[in-house]
């Protein structure tokens, strides 16, 4: 098997951020409460975001059971800013509240969002050095982004942040029972450097 650059660089990127997702689990499994363990869950919400994003696009089946996944990580008043067009509350797959032009998140995700293009089969990749988390109580500042890489060909397709690099407050998750939940967005657009 012949193997590109691009596919061995991709494999290496997976692997560290498995490695990562896996010290995360590893220190949110503590029972101290406090900022520590906090951002541990924090990661694991990232993860959860890059979980339901990639590969959402393969087939019907698929992007229907991605997108409940992605739904589930977001409060139910969760907002999304995208441009100038706000997506207000989860809504409900197989429902008004999911159609085009609903302006819900199951909108934007089911409608909108790249990585769930049927027949897209895009890595969520991210740049754990450009991940922030502030934890402020039961609410935290978020930011982390979300580079697509086409599976099959290694090229980028797409690029978004949750939260607008430097900017506090863009990016909001907030602690619901016990479990950190997105809350609020304002998706960017960032930039990849060609060392990542």
């Amino acid at each position: 098997m012949v193997t590109s650059p691009n596919t061995k660089k991709l494999f290496t990127i997976v692997l560290a951020a498995t490695a990562l997702a896996g010290s995360a689990t590893a220190l949110a499994d503590d029972d101290n409460e406090g900022p520590g363990k906090a951002i541990a869950k924090l990661y694991e919400l990232q993860a959860a975001f890059h979980e339901a994003a990639g590969g959402a696009g393969v087939d019907a089946a698929t992007k229907a059971e991605h997108l409940q996944e992605m739904l589930e990580i977001w409060t139910p008043d969760g907002v999304l800013v995208v441009g100038s067009t706000v997506y207000v509350g989860r809504g409900e797959p197989n429902s008004s509240t999911c159609a085009p032009g609903s302006l819900t998140l199951c909108d934007f995700f089911q409608n909108h969002a790249g990585s769930f293009v049927l027949g897209h089969n895009w890595a969520a990749l991210t740049s754990i050095a450009r991940t922030h988390f502030e934890v402020n109580g039961n609410m935290a500042d978020v930011y982390f982004e979300c580079h697509y890489v086409d599976v099959a060909t290694g090229v980028k397709m797409s690029s978004a942040s949750i939260g607008l690099l430097g900017q506090p407050s863009t990016g909001q998750a907030r602690r619901v029972k016990g479990k950190w939940l997105l809350s609020f967005a304002e998706a960017g657009a960032p930039t990849l450097s060609s060392g990542y």
